[in-house]
């Protein structure tokens, strides 16, 4: 069995690069949903989502899209950012140095040396999308290494682990982005249709063209919700990720010896249970009450796993 710090490492290191993959999506979503607007207001449900409101007020800078995308790219004080989280990503690969592929520490040394050159520059809005990408694909370009060089043992399945979890964690934030609202409404209303903001959404998770095979050309916003949260075969679905983490949980039992104890298998029944069962209607108030239960379990789960594996009474 290896020791908790390195089953550690590897949870987080999974956890933080998921992360700045999931930012550079929201952000790219942001500024999309931004893009019909009159104000920068749009980009304030980004701050709401991640409850950094208050943090970003504390920069003593104003409301605007260039702000609030450099606060999530390049503050390395913001512990949500993308910086933080490369930091994070790149320290705890260094103390699994030995444990991990060279491929995929140099991999890390790369794509961390990228971000921090970005940190030291000025960019334009109008790049945001450019730079968006360019980090997301690195994120894959990372993942595809881990796959191709990691061998199979604790440390991957930890590592796989913790970024199942971070991937069902941000897609509900990725949804939530335009429902937060329905927390000050006092009417429990449903939201407008708004299928371009949807079929973003849905391109943004690679889940397009997926979604209109599944379901008709005239499906509801409603179904896009469901199919983020419920389809088992999307990658990106908040299902599936639940699924492959609970997965790694029973790979670690079985290969390991590692059991999961009473704690990890009650949260993540409670988990599955709530994914099976959604609300009729996905939309408006109802949907945003769902994916705060959602987000709930998961952290139940994610405190689970540490508890029984990183901080043993």
């Amino acid at each position: 069995m290896m020791l908790s710090r390195f089953a550690e490492s590897a949870f987080w290191l999974g956890r933080y690069m998921e992360r700045i993959e999931s930012l550079s999506r929201l952000l790219m979503v942001t500024e999309s949903f931004a893009a019909d607007q009159d104000s920068d207001d749009a980009w304030a449900p980004i701050l709401n989502v991640f409850a950094d409101t208050k943090t970003f007020e504390e920069r003593g800078k104003p409301l605007t899209a260039l702000n609030v995308a450099n606060f999530y790219i390049s503050d390395a004080a913001n512990a949500n950012s993308i910086a933080y989280a490369s930091h994070m990503a790149k320290e705890n690969a260094r103390s699994l140095r030995h444990l991990i592929s060279t491929e995929s520490w140099r991999q890390i040394s790369v794509f961390h040396s990228g971000i921090t050159t970005l940190q030291r520059r000025r960019f334009a809005l109008s790049k945001l999308s450019e730079i968006c990408s360019s980090i997301r694909e690195s994120c894959f370009t990372f993942r595809g290494v881990m796959e191709a060089t990691c061998y199979r043992d604790e440390v991957w399945r930890f590592n796989q682990l913790g970024a199942a979890l971070e991937r069902a964690d941000q897609v509900t934030r990725l949804i939530d982005i335009k429902y937060f609202r329905f927390d000050r409404d006092d009417d429990d209303q449903a939201a407008p249709p708004d299928v371009a903001w949807w079929n973003t959404l849905l391109r943004s998770a690679s889940g397009y063209h997926a979604f209109q095979r599944r379901y008709s050309f005239n499906a509801d916003p409603a179904d896009a919700a469901t199919f983020l949260l419920c389809d088992p075969y999307l990658p990106l679905s908040v299902t599936n990720a639940a699924e492959m983490a609970l997965y790694q949980v029973k790979r670690l039992d079985e290969d390991f010896d590692a059991g999961p104890g009473q704690e990890i298998k009650r949260a993540g029944a409670a988990l599955r249970e709530r994914l099976k069962t959604p609300p009729s209607r996905l939309s408006g108030r109802t949907l945003h009450r769902y994916l705060d239960q959602v987000q709930q379990e998961i952290m139940g789960l994610a405190n689970a796993v540490n508890d029984r594996y990183f901080a043993p009474a």
